[in-house]
């Protein structure tokens, strides 16, 4: 499960992480697009305003006509003269309302006098006594020395038939050349529809609002209400402001050369839920894998665990006196192998408890108690719950090293010839101890060391086994802290002879040698008499205290075995 779950969970995060910066990448790329396009609309836009102020520049009669209009003898011209005048400003103004759709008025004033205006409503004439030389945007105007002055949204309150009516303007002072004394203001009135066809179509995929800010940073315009607050902390591009609950990804776009601004406030909260979406699209793709992945692993178990149950209740049967009962394969692998060797050792257990434990001599009775002592059930039991446990824990690997290692064991003991080699003992030994491991873990340390001169000294199979048995069960298993097993195999001289010397030492509990009933008694009493059949004139001796451990030391004379 681990080996599934970490590669798996890192991979579904990686893919989220990525999408999500993906995402976020092309996200920004529409938003500068797409500022970049209004900006650059913005700012035709202003320039052809701020132009249109400039067309009584074009006309030398024009200025001339203003300045007989603000003077104090206009009220003593005659008729022909104020006709005159009159035609000469319709004309101008009439041209630039006519040209331009957006353009709603265009008015002349100086100081709170009116001198002309045009406007698409015939119906609409000048409020009695407007004081415009207070309105802001005639001082400001005034004060721009002869630059356009752009004015805010504002009510043509002015005008009598549509002082309600909003428009966006924009206002210069008409000034005399080469004197640049100020004769007049002229503004012109546009409508917002042109601002709003502007930022009616813009779409960032989540919630926003737009607005234009003047150089001054007042809202000149916004496709929604927008809280001036948020506007006024000028925040920088790319970071997030709050108002109450709603946070706010803010992007700012300067619009040339007027120092104007677009800001979008992005709704933080719709980003977050597309990042949360993603994020749970991952996990929703990983709670998907891992229940494929936990269903393929049980049915991979259940075939695994299916023989290996069969045969631990074959070997509970066994352990019972039941030697007639048989493992059946089901599979053709290593649980086979086993299960046949297993049935062939209950064959012969049978067979031999049969025929040979009451027929042959005590010699081959001894041998047969040795053998018989070597491998039994419960070893068989315990070593097979090891494999489900590294089953359930997915230490694969360990698993089949496992499996073999008992394959190979069984088939020693069973098919093996009688006499073996030293080398090839301690060879089955350590595989008997790797597959006690299972059980122990890291409480059972071992260590088999053999002189190479002493490797193809010939010895009874299985020789060995039960001392090292007694020293795991009897030694080190009632101890709950690692204990060390040594088999030291080495060939001497003592008093002039040659000697193989099989040292078997643990650190375990020991016991009491004068005791009748000390545990793995039977194994060495075994282990001695096959020593006495096999090589005559061996030594044998037992050195062990309670809770100093317990050596064996094995001096076998080197020549050919009995």
């Amino acid at each position: 499960m681990v080996s599934i779950l970490l590669p798996l969970l890192l991979a579904s995060y990686v893919i989220a992480r990525v999408y999500i910066d993906k995402s976020n990448e092309e996200t920004g790329i529409l938003i500068n697009n797409t500022l970049t396009s209004l900006s650059r609309s913005l700012s035709g836009y202003l320039n052809e305003l701020d132009q249109l102020t400039l067309i009584p520049y074009y006309n030398d009669d024009f200025i001339y006509a203003l300045k007989v209009s603000a003077s104090e003898s206009y009220d003593t011209m005659s008729k022909y003269q104020l006709i005159g005048i009159t035609n000469m400003l319709e004309s101008q103004l009439r041209f630039i309302r006519f040209t331009r759709k957006d353009i709603m008025s265009t008015l002349i004033v100086s100081d709170n006098k009116p001198l002309f205006y045009s406007t698409n409503n015939p119906m609409n004439d000048i409020v009695k006594d407007y004081e415009f030389a207070n309105t802001d945007w005639y001082q400001n105007a005034l004060q721009a020395n002869g630059n356009a002055v752009f004015v805010n949204p504002h009510k043509q309150d002015y005008f009598t038939k549509t002082k309600d009516v909003t428009v966006f303007s924009v206002a210069r002072s008409i000034r005399e050349i080469p004197s640049k004394r100020p004769i007049s203001v002229i503004i012109a009135d546009a409508n917002t529809h042109v601002l709003q066809n502007m930022f009616k179509d813009i779409d960032f995929h989540v919630p926003s609002l737009i607005a234009l800010l003047d150089q001054d940073r007042n809202i000149v315009y916004a496709n929604h209400d927008i809280p001036p607050g948020l506007v006024k902390l000028n925040p920088d591009s790319r970071s997030v402001i709050r108002d109450g609950n709603q946070a706010y990804l803010a992007v700012k776009q300067t619009i040339e050369p007027y120092n104007w601004q677009i800001i979008v406030l992005l709704s933080y909260t719709q980003l977050e839920r597309k990042t949360l979406w993603v994020y749970l699209t991952s996990l929703l793709l990983y709670i998907v894998c891992l229940t494929v992945a936990f269903m393929f692993y049980r049915m991979l178990s259940g075939k695994v665990m299916g023989p290996v149950n069969d045969i631990i209740r074959t070997m509970r049967k066994v352990e019972d006196g039941d030697l007639t009962v048989r493992y059946h394969s089901q599979t053709q692998d290593e649980f086979d192998i086993i299960g046949r060797s297993l049935n062939s050792m209950i064959a012969e257990l049978k067979q031999k408890i049969e025929t040979e434990y009451v027929l042959v001599l005590n010699q081959r009775n001894s041998e047969y108690k040795a053998l018989q002592a070597q491998i039994q059930p419960h070893f068989l039991f315990n070593t097979l719950s090891g494999f489900i446990a590294l089953n359930q824990i997915g230490e694969k690997e360990l698993l089949e090293k496992s499996i073999i290692d008992l394959t190979v064991l069984l088939r020693y003991i069973l098919n093996h010839p009688e006499m073996t080699t030293l080398e090839e003992e301690l060879r089955i030994i350590g595989k008997y101890c790797s597959l006690q491991q299972l059980r122990f873990g890291p409480r059972l340390l071992v260590s088999i060391s053999c002189d190479s001169c002493a490797k193809p000294f010939k010895v009874p199979k299985l020789l060995l086994q039960p001392l090292v048995e007694n020293a795991i069960i009897h030694g080190m298993e009632p101890l709950n802290e690692a204990c060390q097993l040594t088999i030291a195999v080495e060939k001497i001289i003592h008093e002039g002879h040659h000697f193989i010397c099989i040292r078997i030492e643990d650190n375990g509990v020991g016991f009491d040698p004068q005791h009748q009933d000390k545990p793995g008694s039977i194994g060495i009493t075994n282990t001695v008499e096959r020593l006495n059949l096999c090589f005559p004139g061996s030594l044998f001796g037992l050195e062990s205290a309670v809770g100093s451990g317990t050596r064996i030391t094995i001096h076998i004379p080197e020549v050919e075995p009995a």
